[in-house]
């Protein structure tokens, strides 16, 4: 079994080449314009929508994922409703809806794409429900032609927690909205961001009224907004790793395919089905196999991987009045992993990494 030296950690982010962030650096210094929609921050909207192939009026810029998803939610108006999602994402998918004032029902995953299972979504629709907010996990796409029924059945709102998604281009233009996390975890970042794209681009100037305080002018405050403005050094760093994104995008699928091929005649499943190979997923047997994997790949071999979703966000205290109503996602949570995987990690490593999860699991793959 190999040990690294260095620590292997689960991810690092890309960092495009230090000068060409001067040279950046130095157009913002000569702007003197940090932040407020500056000219660096409509070049990133402007090469996002060519990028993502939508209208620069059907996108927005955050400072942030969760307040982009906050907005979102508010700017469609899901207040004092019901909002169905998952339980196997990210808190901030749930923190979202309950900070405006909206209740999380959550329903079942499937156990193949890990994503919301319409079906069970469907059955938790009433007359309070006021949309659906599906997660593409992992960069898995969701089943968008059935939420894209259940919306139009039961007029409910269908908003994409698209967090994972950068780079899926069959994501883009789904539902009513959909949001994309620049988190420096993610494979596509700007230090830290958020991007909504959506269908009815009349809501544009009510996002961006809302990430700036809710102000209409300088004389006007048309609601309680707060501040969740994109500054100019985030859309610097979002430009520079747009330019690299067809690169950073092959990468990841070279490390997918390893770990693919080397788990392909195992009991491991690798769990990835994504376009864009964001993260590198693997299920286990069980709870016990999954711990001693995480245990040894640290201890013994210096590797950091991520229980990634554990625990369930129905398992966190704000969310405990609904423990133990989706068994397959609970299920699914205590036999996950996530494997290292970034830009720059190399092949041989990946490889190594494999070849140690298969020794430790042992015969029984």
């Amino acid at each position: 079994m190999k040990r690294f030296d260095d620590p292997i950690l689960v991810t690092r982010p890309y960092l495009p080449p230090l000068e060409d962030f001067k040279r950046g650096c130095e157009e913002i210094w000569s702007n003197r314009w940090l932040t407020n929609d500056g000219p660096v921050l409509h070049r990133f909207q402007s090469e996002l929508a060519k990028c993502l192939g939508v209208p620069e009026g059907n996108l927005a810029l955050f400072v942030n994922g969760t307040l982009a998803l906050e907005l979102g939610y508010y700017a469609l108006g899901l207040q004092g409703g019901e909002v169905i999602t998952t339980p196997f994402t990210f808190v901030a998918t749930s923190h979202a809806i309950r900070r405006i004032g909206a209740t999380p029902v959550f329903a079942d995953v499937d156990p193949d794409t890990l994503c919301l299972d319409p079906a069970k979504a469907e059955k938790l629709i009433t007359p309070r429900t006021k949309a659906i907010v599906p997660v593409h996990v992992y960069g898995n796409v969701c089943d968008v032609d059935g939420f894209e029924r259940l919306g139009s059945k039961y007029g409910v709102k269908i908003i994409y927690d698209a967090a994972h998604a950068f780079g899926v281009k069959s994501v883009v233009g789904c539902g009513d909205m959909s949001m994309f996390s620049f988190h420096p975890t993610k494979l596509f970042h700007s230090c830290e961001g958020g991007l909504l794209v959506f269908r009815d681009g009349s809501i544009k100037e009510r996002l961006s009224q809302l990430r700036n305080f809710a102000i209409k002018s300088e004389t006007e405050c048309v609601g309680v907004g707060t501040n969740a403005k994109m500054n100019e050094f985030q859309a610097l760093m979002g430009c520079l790793c747009l330019d690299k994104i067809d690169e950073l995008l092959a990468y990841r699928k070279r490390i997918s395919d390893i770990y693919k091929a080397a788990f392909a005649d195992s009991a491991v499943k690798f769990a990835d089905s994504s376009a864009n190979h964001s993260y590198c997923p693997v299920l286990f047997r069980d709870f016990e196999t999954r711990e001693k994997v995480y245990s040894e790949l640290k201890g013994r071999c210096n590797v950091y991987s991520r229980r990634y979703f554990y625990p369930l966000v129905t398992d966190c205290e704000p969310y405990l009045y609904a423990r133990n109503a989706c068994p397959v996602a609970a299920d699914i949570a205590r036999r996950i992993l996530t494997l290292p995987t970034y830009y720059g990690l190399p092949m041989e490593d990946v490889r190594s990494i494999a070849e140690n999860v298969l020794e430790i699991v042992g015969a029984d793959c």
